[in-house]
């Protein structure tokens, strides 16, 4: 929270762990399959492309978006595999919609906080959406707003840490995925789709943007504990 609020004045420090000269780390996590038997991941094929020639070493995380608990602890151990005796400068997570909902779940729950640098989420249900009601219970049911998993991720201050936080969506999402504490709203895309906004050129541009510690948007420090899901769903194009 701190860190974004330095990024906006231009400020950005590397946190304490960091190397300068080592490599920049994006973990690209994806949300659930748009087609079951399809992978998320092909999704990220342009901003994998894009973020690597700008010299990010991308790392891919195989969540499906269906136990977030679970998927919580791939992005661990795909951080943790990456990171092992690596000379590391930095380390963003970018999350699409569940992917996001995990990769909080790792920084607050299971030591993400204490080496991630930027969180990215792209259409995330940050408070639960409604859909997840609908879904069986590993299948994605962790997004319910009342779940045990959304009750948690949301208990307390929801942008710990030397982190900066940003929030992209399109002007069509069924939530606005805000958060407490200090957070960089992007301004919303017009007209992109919710399952392939990853591949969208504007959503790249924007998470490269971010990535670069810029704001395109409203930096917001909303008081622990004010948002509730109600407010966070269909939120137009503003």
């Amino acid at each position: 929270m701190a860190g974004l609020a330095a990024s906006v004045a231009g400020l950005v420090a590397p946190t304490a762990a960091a190397a300068p000269g080592g490599d920049r780390l994006v973990f690209l996590i994806p949300g659930q399959e748009p087609v079951p038997g399809t992978l998320a991941l092909d999704m990220y094929k342009d901003m994998d492309a894009r973020l690597t020639g700008l010299g990010y070493k991308v790392v891919l995380v195989p969540t499906g978006g269906l136990d977030l608990v679970r998927e919580s602890y791939v992005v661990k151990d795909a951080v943790d595999n990456a990171t092992r005796g690596a000379n590391v400068e930095s380390i963003a997570l970018v999350g699409h919609s569940y992917g996001a909902l995990s990769a909080r779940n790792y920084i607050r729950a299971l030591g993400g906080v204490d080496v991630v640098d930027t969180y990215i989420s792209i259409g995330a249900p940050q408070y639960g959406t409604p859909g997840g009601c609908f879904q069986l219970p590993g299948s994605g049911f962790d997004g319910c707003p009342v779940t045990p998993f959304i009750n948690s991720l949301n208990t307390g201050d929801d942008t710990p840490g030397n982190i900066n936080y940003y929030s992209i969506r399109g002007t069509t999402e069924p939530v606005d995925g805000r958060l407490d504490g200090g957070q960089c709203r992007m301004t919303p895309v017009p007209d992109v789709n919710h399952l392939s906004e990853v591949a969208d050129p504007r959503v790249i541009d924007l998470t490269v943007s971010a990535l670069q510690g810029n704001c395109v948007g409203t930096f917001v420090n909303d008081p622990d504990g004010s948002i509730s899901v109600g407010q966070t769903l269909l939120p137009g194009p503003n």
